[in-house]
C-alpha cells in the first residue's frame, strides 16, 4: 500500500466497451482524481466460457437474450496487445496498472508483458486451480476477491496461495449490490480467520460502504467507474460516476484522518485549551507569610497552570513564604 493509506482501485472492467480509445480515455480521467490504480480485465472469451455456458441474472437486464454470452465478451474484451498500451499509459500517468485475468493463457501474457503491485484474482476465478497453482509459484502480492464463496473454499484457495502476501476482498458478487446484502462485518471476520489484511471490492450504490469499511480497517478498495451509467455492458449500472469517485475518494481520505493513529495524540490546540480549562490549586482566604495552610483553604479553579489537584498534599500543612491573596494560584515555590 501507498504510504500505509487505504489503497484505492478504479475498476474499469469493461466499461469501455471494447475501445482502447475509450480505456486510454478512463486511465487519463481517473489519473487526476486520486486514484492509486486503474483495473482492467484480461481474457479469452473461448478459454473461459464452455459452449454451456450461460449469463448471470443480472447481464439478462442489460443485455441481450439472443446473443450468446462468448460473442457479447468477445465484443467487450480488448486485444491483448491493447494491455501493454493501457500498461504504458498508466506507467506514464503515474497510476498503477492492475488487471483480472480469466483464463491462464491471458495471465501468463500479462504477468510476462507487464508489472504490477498485484496480481488478482477475480471472486469467479477462486476455485480456478490452474491459475491458483500458477500464482503461488510467484513472489507477486496478491488480491483475492470472495464472492460467492464461503469459508471452506476460502481456505482451499488460502492453502494454495501459502506463500503469497494475499489480501482477502470481502465481496458481494451482486450487480448491484443491496444494502442489507453488504454484511461488511464479514470482512472483519475474515481478517480474524487468515491473520491477513482485507479490503472491500464493492457493487453496492453510492460509496458510503468503502467509507465504513475504510473505518472498519480495510486496507484497499475496489470500486467500478463508468462515464455513463445508461451505456450498455453488465457492469455500468453498478458503478460510479468519476464524479462520484472522486468524491468517494475524498470521502475515505477524510475517514483515514479522523482514524488516526492507535494512541493518544494531544493536538497543539488541546494543549494551549489544557491550561485554559483545567483547574489549579487556589487559595480560597488570604493567607499571611507564615501560616500553615490546610486542605480547607484551598479550592480547585481555572487556570491549569499551577498545582494539579492530584497534588495537594504538595502544600498542605506547609508553611507560607510570602502573603498570597485569595482566589490566587498557589505555587510550590511559596511555601516550605
Amino acid at each position: 500500500m501507498k504510504n500505509n493509506s487505504v489503497y484505492i482501485i478504479a475498476e474499469v472492467g469493461p466499461n469501455h466497451q471494447g475501445s482502447l480509445k475509450l480505456a486510454l480515455k478512463y486511465i487519463k480521467e481517473l489519473s487526476k482524481i486520486g486514484v492509486d490504480a486503474v483495473k482492467f480485465q484480461i481474457g479469452i472469451a473461448q478459454e473461459h466460457y464452455s459452449l454451456d455456458a450461460f449469463k448471470p441474472k443480472y447481464q439478462l437486464k442489460s443485455r441481450s437474450r439472443k446473443s450468446s454470452i462468448i460473442e457479447e465478451a468477445r465484443k467487450r474484451l480488448l486485444r491483448h496487445e491493447d494491455h501493454l498500451k493501457l500498461y504504458q499509459e498508466c506507467k506514464k500517468k503515474n497510476v498503477d496498472y492492475i488487471c483480472s485475468a480469466f483464463d491462464l493463457k491471458s495471465l501468463k501474457y500479462i504477468y510476462k508483458n507487464t508489472k504490477f503491485p498485484f496480481i488478482k484474482i477475480p471472486s469467479g476465478e477462486i476455485q480456478s486451480v490452474d491459475t491458483l497453482r500458477y500464482i503461488s509459484k510467484k513472489k507477486n502480492k496478491v488480491l483475492l476477491s470472495t464472492g460467492m464463496s464461503n469459508i471452506k473454499e476460502i481456505k482451499k484457495a488460502m492453502k494454495l496461495l501459502k506463500k503469497n502476501d494475499v489480501t482477502l476482498l470481502h465481496c458481494v458478487s451482486a450487480y448491484p449490490t443491496k444494502i442489507e446484502e453488504i454484511n461488511l462485518n464479514f470482512m472483519k471476520k475474515l481478517k480474524e480467520i487468515f491473520k491477513c489484511p482485507v479490503g472491500l471490492s464493492d457493487h453496492s450504490p453510492g460509496f458510503l460502504a468503502p467509507v465504513i469499511a475504510t473505518s472498519l480497517g480495510a486496507k484497499v478498495i475496489e470500486k467500478h467507474v463508468t462515464f455513463n451509467k445508461k451505456s450498455k455492458g453488465p457492469d455500468h449500472q453498478s458503478s460510479l460516476s468519476i464524479k462520484e469517485f472522486k468524491q468517494m475518494i475524498k470521502l475515505v481520505r477524510e475517514t483515514e484522518l479522523i482514524l488516526g493513529q492507535e494512541k493518544k495524540i494531544l493536538s497543539k490546540d488541546e494543549k494551549l485549551n489544557l491550561k485554559a480549562v483545567r483547574k489549579s490549586c487556589v487559595s480560597n482566604r488570604n493567607i499571611k507569610k507564615g501560616d500553615v495552610i490546610k486542605k480547607s483553604d484551598i479550592s480547585f479553579k481555572r487556570p491549569g497552570t499551577g498545582i494539579s489537584p492530584f497534588l495537594i498534599s504538595k502544600i498542605a500543612n506547609k508553611k507560607a513564604k510570602k502573603f498570597i491573596h485569595k482566589d490566587k494560584i498557589l505555587k510550590l515555590k511559596n511555601f516550605n
